[in-house]
């Protein structure tokens, strides 16, 4: 059986994101109403081959004071588009078993890092790409977490590798970054 993914249909997201065919929608709290309100289940590989569904992802950038928790795919990582890729973000696909955005969120953290202490999370925006074809099946809702701590680490480490870096050393990065990742280092954290 395959897996279940989070996805809303296209048609219910085109009024908030057509005209934003790539790039991080900031002003995009009515979208998340959308997401919360009409989202459903479909096997995820009828969702990765059907443009009509947006697969819904969690994508929360770590950072401490002016320093990004930045990850490295491995050729382990189940998407194979993503391998040796320079990542901010710490997500991925929404189950039935944590049926809303944030309980998804929160399960892909538990899942993927370890942070110790406090930390706030604030919602950053939605990130689109319909200039490819990954983007055009997935729409990442960006969250920036700001850690209390640089106790911050990596927990599937067959899978990825983290590090601490610094926005200077970021943008001499910028060219290895997936997608996302270059995007959201644009849009939030260049300027």
């Amino acid at each position: 059986m395959s897996e279940e993914v989070m996805v809303v249909r296209r048609a219910d997201l085109s009024p908030y994101i057509d005209g934003h065919e790539l790039g991080l929608i900031v002003d995009a709290e009515p979208i998340l109403e959308v997401i919360n309100d009409r989202h459903l289940f479909l096997p995820r590989d009828v969702a990765e081959v059907s443009p009509e569904y947006k697969q819904i992802i969690p994508y929360v950038i770590v950072r401490h004071g002016s320093s990004y928790f930045l990850l490295q795919r491995t050729s382990k990582q189940t998407e194979a588009r993503l391998h040796h890729k320079l990542s901010l973000g710490i997500g991925g696909h929404i189950n039935p078993d944590t049926p809303e955005l944030l309980d998804g969120l929160w399960k892909e953290l538990d899942e993927e890092v370890h942070i110790e202490g406090d930390y706030e999370l604030t919602f950053a925006g939605i990130l689109n790409d319909d200039t490819t074809e990954v983007g055009r099946v997935h729409l990442g809702a960006v969250f920036m977490l700001e850690a209390e701590s640089l106790d911050v680490r990596v927990l599937e480490t067959e899978k990825m590798t983290g590090t601490w870096t610094s926005r200077e050393e970021l943008t001499a990065k910028r060219e290895a970054m997936e997608t996302w990742s270059a995007l959201v280092f644009d849009r939030l954290i260049a300027t």
